[in-house]
């Protein structure tokens, strides 16, 4: 004898249904709502900058910085700062010298400043004395610095490198907001 009825049957199929749909819905929508979302706000101020310096904390002078290169092989540090509110993409560096020829480079991982090396990382021309300036693309969120390496290529020794930073708005990149 079957005690249950086939319209009783389908009702509880039809809860069981619905329940399941419900629950399907609900993880979805939670689901959605937990990714981070990234938006863009409009920016109504803010400055782009960045300067070289052998200091390590601000303030930083403004003016170029001035490296006197003593022997024929120098190689002297120095830091390219953030001094603005605005992540930049990069910089425009020149390297200008009394006499002489020197290169500016980049460690993509960490100098050792002891050996002069690069370890486990490749080194990257970021400007050249005598070829004006050079576009550095580098990701320097504000207020972070970059160590790079100033270093006499000619031979020549007792004489100047000047190392001039400038930073377009095209290099600033805007702020965006991350959250849910």
């Amino acid at each position: 004898m079957d005690v249950h009825s086939p319209s009783s049957r389908a009702g509880a199929a039809a809860a069981v249904t619905a329940l399941l749909l419900c629950t399907s819905l609900a993880a979805a929508d939670a689901a959605s709502s937990a990714q981070a979302k990234t938006t863009t706000t409009a920016v109504t101020s803010g400055s782009w900058g960045s300067v070289a310096t052998t200091s390590t904390a601000a303030p930083y002078a403004s003016a170029p910085l001035i490296l006197n290169m003593t022997t024929a092989a120098d190689t002297q540090y120095f830091n390219l700062v953030n001094t603005g509110t605005f992540p930049l993409a990069g910089v425009a560096l020149e390297a200008t010298t009394s006499r002489g020829t020197a290169v500016i480079e980049a460690c993509s991982t960490t100098w050792n400043e002891l050996l002069h090396v690069c370890p486990l990382g490749s080194i990257a021309v970021a400007a050249t004395s005598g070829a004006g300036a050079a576009t550095y693309a580098v990701g320097l969120p504000t207020g972070s610095t970059v160590r790079l390496r100033a270093r006499a290529t000619s031979g020549q020794r007792n004489f100047t490198l000047t190392v001039s930073v400038n930073v377009t708005r095209t290099q600033a990149r805007a702020a965006s907001t991350t959250g849910s």
